[in-house]
């Protein structure tokens, strides 16, 4: 018997198997499809390789100022696609290997928990087995749900991961189902790579309310207009026709499109279907009900990550991961605190953003004062090319302590985290002033956007 099987080998998966092996467990994999899930085959990692390379594309007319001539270029989407792949290739590779090393037995095939401690796995070949642990944790993700009449088909009606997984040849032309994150991403990299780019969004927005302040929704807004790419907002599609290669498109707002591809980026569903025959508790929505502790109606079951009614991102699953296998090998437990949780978009801008923004606070009855300092005269990003965008720190107006930011340009997901660190730290205006940055860096630029609150506005 095992000490643990780890179901789902994605960002949570691994990180569960890599903080079991450090506690010297006895751990073995049960995964259905390729090392790394979904994160690092068909989103977080293909679509930042891409990202990548549409900002490179970006910032070509800008070379000359350093003296660097090109008369001509051409991109080639397929071999930007083959790259990709091959990095991808690379790091799964590296997972592989390493788990090789560490003697852990992985099983490709589909698992499901059949007792409480047993799982039987279901290989491509029809064959079954079962195998046994102490204790088990869910972490098998979440997939591409789908809206009213278009289905996925994998050729005209296409999910995130048919395109970043599949897609080696760009669409003329793509109407994108979805203004969220993931629509924002991949929109902004078909239209630089040269695909006529629409997006249909049912909100009156760009990127989700909840969590995105408007300030930078109205900018990542403003730069899709001045790329051509046009949206629709309150709007669905209501209906659609394929004839001649091509997808004819009605939409709400009575307009009509005709497109290569419609791309859908309308959310995530938790991957719990037929993961159980025990029992297991789930809500309405499908996500597998957890307690604190990241427990499920048995306690030596977990469950973490999409599956779980947490942020989907990679990063909060590694993090839930190490909670669960605390909680596994101690008598002491933790809970979760998502509340510093950083967020990243990669799209026109690269933005960060942490903590609670003016929109947020005010819903939880917190009066609220921000400190905003634009990239333009920020000479490290003057320095790359790159001094589009701004930082705004929000700060609790009588106590004056920092309680969140938005950072819009280069380098947002990283100096994001410095922000993460004050605010746990309790820092105020006047010590997010005063910290000593290096000169010249992106991060000095909290200094300034903090200047206002701390000391005084100079005009």
């Amino acid at each position: 018997m095992y000490d643990l099987i780890v179901i789902g080998m994605g960002p949570g998966g691994y990180e569960a198997v890599l903080t079991a092996l450090r506690k010297k467990l006895n751990v073995a994999v049960v995964e259905k499809s390729k090392l790394g899930g979904n994160c690092l085959n068909r989103a977080c990692i293909p679509t930042k390789y891409l990202r990548s390379g549409a900002h490179s594309i970006e910032k070509l007319s800008k070379l000359k100022n350093y003296g660097i001539m090109i008369e001509s270029y051409s991109i080639d989407y397929k071999t930007a696609f083959e790259s990709k792949e091959k990095a991808i290739g690379f790091l799964r590779k590296s997972l592989e290997q390493l788990l090789k090393s560490k003697k852990v037995p992985v099983f490709n095939g589909k698992g499901r928990i059949v007792g409480k401690n047993q799982v039987e796995v279901s290989y491509p070949d029809g064959k079954t087995e079962v195998i046994e642990g102490k204790n088990i944790i869910i972490a098998t993700g979440s997939y591409p749900a789908s809206v009213g009449k278009l289905v996925p088909d994998g050729n005209y009606i296409i999910t995130t991961e048919d395109y970043m997984e599949k897609l080696d040849t760009l669409p003329s032309s793509m109407l994108v189902v979805g203004g969220g994150v993931a629509g924002c991403e991949i929109g902004f990299i078909a239209k630089t790579y040269g695909c006529n780019v629409y997006i249909v969004e049912l909100q009156d927005r760009l990127l989700p309310s909840n969590t995105v302040s408007t300030e930078i929704s109205k900018n990542l807004l403003r730069k899709f207009n001045s790329i051509g790419i046009k949206t629709f907002f309150n709007t669905t599609v209501e209906d659609f026709s394929i004839e001649n290669s091509k997808v004819n498109v009605k939409l709400s707002n009575g307009e009509s499109l005709t497109v290569d591809k419609i791309l859908l980026t309308v959310g995530r569903k938790p991957n719990t279907n037929d993961i159980d025959t025990i029992g297991i508790e789930k809500d309405e929505k499908g996500f597998i009900k957890v307690n604190q502790y990241l427990q499920t109606n048995y306690e030596n079951i977990y469950a973490i990550g999409d599956v779980v009614n947490s942020p989907m991102l990679a990063h909060v699953a590694a993090y839930e991961a190490k909670i669960a296998l605390h909680n596994i090998t101690s008598d002491s437990k933790k809970t979760p605190d998502y509340t510093l949780t950083p967020w990243a978009i990669f799209s026109g801008y690269e933005i960060g953003y942490v903590g609670l923004n003016e929109e947020t606070a005010k819903s939880k009855g917190i009066e609220v004062v921000s400190g905003y300092f634009p990239y333009t005269y920020n000479e490290k990003a003057v320095d790359e090319l790159d001094s589009e965008g701004y930082v705004r720190l929000y700060f609790e107006k009588n106590s004056k302590k920092l309680i969140g930011a938005d950072v819009v340009g280069i380098g947002a997901s990283e100096i994001i985290h410095e922000i993460a660190v004050f605010v746990k730290e309790g820092y105020t205006a006047e010590q997010v002033h005063e910290f000593i940055y290096f000169h010249p860096s992106l991060s000095e630029i909290f200094a300034f956007a903090s200047y206002d609150v701390a000391v005084g506005k100079l005009f």
